[in-house]
């Protein structure tokens, strides 16, 4: 597969729009260390820390950070590589041949030719506003949590927001609007996305603020 001429700046927002989706779906099991290694994209020094008490999707969320914040656009095209050598092509090919903005249009295009076909109100696209009202209504930590959990956000995501607002004791509000932001990213923005979250929100007792932020009206759960 022949890569373009990504400068930094493209990777970067390659690997921010496209981090959930690869961190969930890269996988370490068959060779990948051995290739970075052997690409000289990782040291064996910096695996074992990357590896060091961490569960496998952990270890992804180091590795990405550790390619994006410290290797050149070389070593990204490298890491791209090294994911079709170890079988992994369909991830180069959906999340890391694309620039940003074009991958975006074809998914706004996916968007309209979906909602054709879909024209139910309450299963429309999740708006900023959307979400932001709904952040609004996560008052605690137990109630992020929860909606975390129905939305299968893993708990590493929670903790990395967590931190960058201030932990528990800072504004829970806008770890919300982060994680459930990039999650209807990781949705691609198409219909399916808000009736989920309503879902979510009811299956956590918050059938009101389902209703009031997202028009959403059922089902309930009892």
């Amino acid at each position: 597969m022949e890569f373009k001429n990504f400068t930094e700046e493209t990777w970067k927002e390659l690997f921010r729009v496209n981090r959930v989706q690869l961190v969930g779906e890269i996988t370490l099991e068959k060779n990948l260390w051995s290739i970075l290694i052997a690409k000289k994209v990782v040291e064996k020094r910096m695996i074992a820390s990357i590896k060091n008490g961490k569960d496998e999707y952990q270890q992804k969320e180091k590795l990405l950070d550790y390619i994006d914040q410290n290797r050149p656009a070389t070593d990204k095209v490298k890491f791209a590589q090294a994911l079709i050598e170890d079988e992994q092509e369909h991830i180069v090919k959906t999340y890391l041949s694309k620039h940003p903005k074009e991958a975006q249009a074809t998914k706004h295009e996916k968007h309209k030719e979906t909602r054709e076909f879909n024209p139910n109100p309450q299963d429309q696209d999740l708006t900023d506003n959307c979400l932001l009202n709904v952040s609004k209504g996560i008052a605690n930590i137990t109630n992020l949590n929860s909606l975390a959990a129905k939305l299968n956000i893993h708990k590493t995501s929670v903790d990395r927001y967590l931190t960058n607002h201030g932990g528990i004791a800072g504004d829970i509000t806008m770890v919300v609007y982060d994680l459930l932001t990039e999650w209807n990213q990781a949705k691609g923005h198409l219909p399916g996305a808000k009736n989920k979250l309503g879902k979510s929100l009811c299956d956590i007792g918050q059938n009101g603020l389902a209703k009031t932020a997202l028009g959403y009206t059922g089902p309930y759960t009892e």
